[in-house]
């Protein structure tokens, strides 16, 4: 199991309200990086492209009220969840985002760059939210 995770990032509301609008997938285009193309979502699950990879299907798999919330993926040729794992500090929220992907030695030499820098660009986009 390969695991990737962004820096934590401190969000300007509590963590109640980040984990409230994390929560309905709708939200999540807007933390996505601008690369995501053909994001369509309902409140449980969403599909989008980026660069040249096929469509991801991620649905909510487990929600923590006000920790974490995790996605996973549907219909992937490589299994992996996409969680956000939440804190706070005062009325702060304190965020990571973190793939856990089965990966290969060579699919991981593949994707562990795009995926890093997938994960720093979204962990940047909660601090919009």
């Amino acid at each position: 199991m390969t695991n990737l995770k962004s820096p934590e990032v401190e969000v300007n509301v509590s963590a109640k309200v980040l984990y409230n609008k994390l929560s309905n997938v709708n939200n999540l285009k807007n933390i996505l990086p601008p690369q995501v193309s053909e994001f369509k979502s309902t409140e449980d699950s969403c599909c989008f492209k980026m660069g040249g990879m096929p469509t991801i299907y991620l649905e909510i798999e487990e929600k923590i009220p006000n920790s974490r919330i995790s996605l996973r993926a549907k219909d992937s040729q490589v299994p992996f969840t996409l969680e956000c794992n939440i804190s706070e500090n005062g009325n702060i929220a304190k965020a990571t985002l973190e793939i856990n992907a089965e990966l290969n030695m060579m699919m991981k030499m593949m994707l562990e760059k795009p995926l890093t820098n997938f994960l720093n660009l979204a962990s940047e986009g909660l601090k919009k939210l």
